[in-house]
């Protein structure tokens, strides 16, 4: 779908197999949304078998500069195998600071070890833009 600007937004899931999983957060719309050379990957809550789904259905059309990370960066997302196809290099995660589940994983993060994670528990908002050739980023700590 078109977006003016030269963006462009395109749902990828839920896909079958991912509701055939029988997980509510597989059942997560999973946005790509792309400007020019800049992609953001949002996945809402999805869990490993979500993502194998759209490893299944997309594999290298997941590819990524920017990745809202799964279900607030829990060990039960962003798998080695996901993160290799998107490649992101900035990953966000939306977490409440002290939250009782201990998002994100520390397993997690170090997964993303070579991507500038940015986390809402440690920076507050944050704000990304494009002009579809650069990306900025703002934090509101």
């Amino acid at each position: 779908m078109a977006l003016g600007g030269g963006a462009t937004l395109r749902v990828l899931g839920p896909t079958d197999r991912a509701l055939g999983t029988g997980a509510d957060n597989d059942a997560s719309l999973v946005l790509r949304l792309s400007m020019g050379e800049v992609t953001f990957l949002l996945t809402g809550d999805i869990e490993a078998g979500g993502e194998d789904a759209l490893l299944a259905a997309y594999g290298g059309e997941l590819r990524a500069q920017v990745l809202k990370l799964a279900h607030h960066g829990s060990g039960t997302s962003s798998s080695e195998a996901f993160l290799r196809a998107v490649e992101p290099s900035i990953a966000v995660v939306s977490a409440g600071a002290g939250n009782p589940f201990g998002h994100p994983s520390a397993e997690v993060v170090q997964r993303l070890a070579e991507a500038l994670v940015l986390r809402t528990d440690e920076r507050g908002d944050i704000t990304l833009s494009t002009d579809g050739r650069r990306l900025w980023v703002d934090v509101s700590r």
